[in-house]
Formats: C-alpha cells, structure tokens, sequence
C-alpha cells in the first residue's frame, strides 16, 4: 500500500524500524527530550517570548534587527522556480503576505527536497495543517497558521516546551555578554548553553578582522598583540565555561592544526595587523595563524573540559551578487571540492585528542562535502578521543544520513557519533528536524536488524546512544 505523505510511518522501510520507531524513540524522545548541540537560535527572540507577526516571518524571513534571521534552505530553492526570487524575499516594499503567495505559488515544485517535508512537517505538527502548500491553499494556511500564532501556547518558548526541548546550545561571539543567557535561566525546563565561536578573531583574510581583533582587546584591557588577542580570548573562553559553555564551535575552510611556532604568528599577526597585508582564504599565512590559534582554543577546552566542534569545507558568499546585496548567510554558501584534512590536522590530533593523559577532551568533525566523511571516520578509528559529527546543512536530508549512518555502522561505531543536530534558526522546526533524524536512525538501525548485521538489543542501544547518550556523555552534560 502506497505510503501517505508524512503518513504515520513515513521513512520507516522495515518492520523492525517501525516496531523501533514507534515502541522505543518516540517514548525515549518523550522522556529525555530534545538535546540539540548545534543551533543558531536567535536567544533575545526566545527569552523576550513575543508572538511570532505571521507564518512568513515565524517560517522563511524576519528581518527585524532584534531578531533578523533567514531560512536560506527555503529561499535559496524557491528562487529557482519562476514566480519567485531572491530579491521578491529580500524587498521591503513587498508585503510578508504577498511574499508568502508567491511562496506557495512555487513550493509545489519543490516536492522530493526535504526543504518541502521539513515545511509540510511543521505545518502539520505545531498547526495540524494536513494540506500542502499551493497557490490555491495559500490563504487558507496564511489565516489559519496567523491565527494560531496569537495563541499563548505559540509563544516561543511555548513551542519550545511542546515538543521537549531540554538542552539548546547557541553559538555565540567570545565578545558577547551574553546577557540574554543570564535571563533564560528564569525559563523552566529548558537549558540555554553558549557556545564559543571565535571565527571573527582568527580570520585574518577577512576585511573587519583588524577591528574584530581592537574589539576583543579593549573589551578585556589588553594590548593589540598576538599575546593580548590570545589572552582577550582566555579571558572570554574562562566567561563563557562560567556561563555553563560545553563546547568551542569553528567554522573553517580546511581543519587547521599545524604546529606553529609562536614567532612565526607574531610575524604573521604583524604583517596583517601593523603593516595592513592582505591575506586570501587559502594562503599559508591564514592557513598558519588559524592553526596556532586552534591549538590555544584545544588547550583552553581542555583545561575546562570543553569540546571542540569544527565545522569544515564551506567556502562562504560565493555567489557574489547575493553578498553585495543581503550579505553573509542567505544561501550564497557552496561546498569546496579540494579540502587538505590529515596532513593539516595531524599535530593537533595528536596533541590534544590521541587518548594519551586523562584530560583529553573530544573533537567532532562535521564536512559540508559528505565525501569527505569517510575521512573522518578513519580519523575517528585512528583516534580515539575524535568523533564523526552528524550531516548538516545541506546533507541533513534523509538521503545523506541513511548512507552516513550505514556508513559509521560498518567502518566505525554508531555509539561512538556526535549524535544529530539542527543546526536551525528557527524555532518552528526544531521538532520536526528531530523527528526526522528520530525516524532515520530508526530506519537504518531496523534495515541493520532485518539483514542480519545487529540484534534488536544491540539496535536499541546504538538508537539510545545516537539520539541521547553519546551527546550527555561527549559534551559532559549532566541529566
């Protein structure tokens, strides 16, 4: 019998996933929530709880300051489709409600992504709205969905509670005071955690980074030297691990972690900082001063038992045009095809993560490339304090993880992974993202079962770890 869409087993292919599916994740997501490691959640939209203005800001685009953020997924694919654009999206002087028209008018045409199902999953879920989304059910989705958004039960943190949110970590500027941290200790049941993101700081190809480096500096009293920067930066770290921080969070071109002798950063720090030389994204100048500093930042997760997350092989604003006019994060983002992984990550491995001393902390890689996974994983077999992150950004479809989790399963250990993370920027979606890796794992764990290759006990402990425990256990969570 043909498979209702999003029907009540949808992604399950087996018995034994179904059985799994329905028996254990959904009553263990129930009891232990959602733990979500990766988010850029805007934290003043959550903790200030005001009503969501209509669907097309609460789903796609908001573009107020105080809580501007974009769902570069939607965006960037309905773009494709004639009837909508990049500028439709982005022009103030077209009305939320007449952007969101010409959104439906298109997503029809997106049917087989999982931009399509992620939307039709949080329609149904959060609004249980059964129909898809056309040019013909547009207003009816736009008045029902605004409708309900006025409704206590769709504040912010309301829809957070609703579907189990317990842990939800941020990704945060060192520079930030993170003020709105502090005020969402006063929200029951769930736990905000920052995460230290110091790309701004280390990226000397970039135009602001002189001023990002004086910002730092002066915020902590030190000198614009290296030694002041890495010192602004301690400093920040030591703040953000007082404010319950788990994790360092980096997003690079390539992995660095060559061992790089002081003086040599020095000269380099002075030629972009004194002298004003300008670097490219792949000169070994960049190469050479982020892999310094990635080995002050491994010190200072290990002396506070912190993790480190590095996030490689995106090459940002690609798309000239979409950068010029909007900025960074609005889909103008590609993955590299030539990424240099062990020889640059070698030294720091076998410094800081090699499984010598007892206070190593973890390294969780995540590739935009998925070919890139494999290499992760023989890094993970080689060392054991180094872990396979989950797909994200474009590879959290189900496609990608079914092959990435039959993948770790059969070359290394699916209780040994990062575990799965949203990677989101709205809240709408948190739930529906989960229920879709929730089911993926199911899905691969029971065709594992079916073939032969894993027993059912053994299947539900790789299903517990990989939806809960490996991430309580990596990140030194406490339950």
């Amino acid at each position: 019998m043909e498979e209702k869409y999003l029907g009540i087993n949808w992604l399950l292919d087996t018995a034994k996933g179904v059985k799994l599916y329905h028996d254990v994740a959904v009553p263990l997501r129930k009891e232990v929530g959602i733990i979500d490691t990766h988010t850029h959640h805007n934290l003043r939209q959550i903790v200030e709880n005001k009503p969501f203005p209509n669907i097309w800001r609460a789903e796609v685009l908001e573009t107020r300051e105080e809580y501007k953020n974009c769902d570069h997924y939607i965006i960037q694919l309905a773009a494709k489709i004639p009837g909508f654009s990049q500028t439709l999206a982005r022009d103030p002087r077209i009305s939320d409600y007449d952007k969101w028209v010409a959104l439906c008018g298109v997503f029809p045409y997106l049917e087989g992504n999982h931009v399509h199902q992620w939307m039709h999953l949080d329609l149904k879920r959060i609004f249980g709205i059964e129909e898809l989304l056309s040019a013909d059910t547009a207003d009816k989705v736009w008045e029902i969905t605004n409708e309900h958004l006025q409704r206590k039960e769709m504040l912010p943190q309301e829809i957070l509670k609703r579907i189990g949110a317990k842990i939800i970590f941020t990704t945060d500027d060192p520079a930030d005071d993170l003020a709105y941290h502090k005020m969402a200790k006063n929200i029951d049941g769930i736990i905000f955690l920052p995460t230290f993101r110091p790309d701004a700081y280390c990226n000397i190809f970039e135009d602001n980074w002189k001023s990002n480096v004086e910002k730092i500096c002066q915020l902590t009293g030190q000198d614009t030297t290296l030694k002041g920067l890495v010192d602004a930066l301690r400093i920040r770290h030591n703040y953000f691990a007082q404010m319950g921080a788990r994790a360092s969070d980096h997003g690079l071109l390539e992995p660095y972690g060559l061992k790089i002798e002081q003086k040599r950063a020095e000269q380099i720090f002075q030629k972009a900082y004194n002298k004003g030389e300008k670097f490219n994204l792949r000169s070994n100048e960049t190469k050479e001063f982020i892999s310094y500093m990635m080995h002050k930042f491994c010190a200072m997760n290990q002396e506070r038992g912190m993790i480190t997350q590095i996030h490689y092989g995106a090459i940002k604003n690609a798309n000239e045009y979409l950068f010029k006019n909007w900025g960074a994060d609005v889909g103008g983002d590609v993955s590299a095809e030539s990424v240099n992984i062990v020889e640059n990550l070698l030294p720091l491995l076998s410094k800081f993560f090699s499984g010598e001393g007892e206070n190593q902390g973890h390294l969780i890689l995540y590739p935009m490339n998925q070919i890139f996974a494999h290499t992760n994983v023989m890094l993970e077999r080689a060392f054991p304090y180094v872990h396979s992150g989950f797909p994200w950004w474009h590879n959290d479809n189900p496609y990608v993880m079914e092959h990435y989790l039959l993948h770790i399963a059969g070359t290394s250990l699916l209780t040994s992974s990062g575990g799965p993370v949203c990677d989101g920027r709205k809240i709408l979606s948190e739930g529906s993202r989960f229920e879709v890796f929730d089911r993926i794992i199911c899905r691969v764990i029971g065709k594992l079962i079916s073939e032969g290759q894993m027993s059912y006990n053994g299947g539900v402990k790789s299903m517990k770890a990989l939806m809960y425990e490996n991430q309580i256990r990596l990140f030194n969570l406490k339950e």
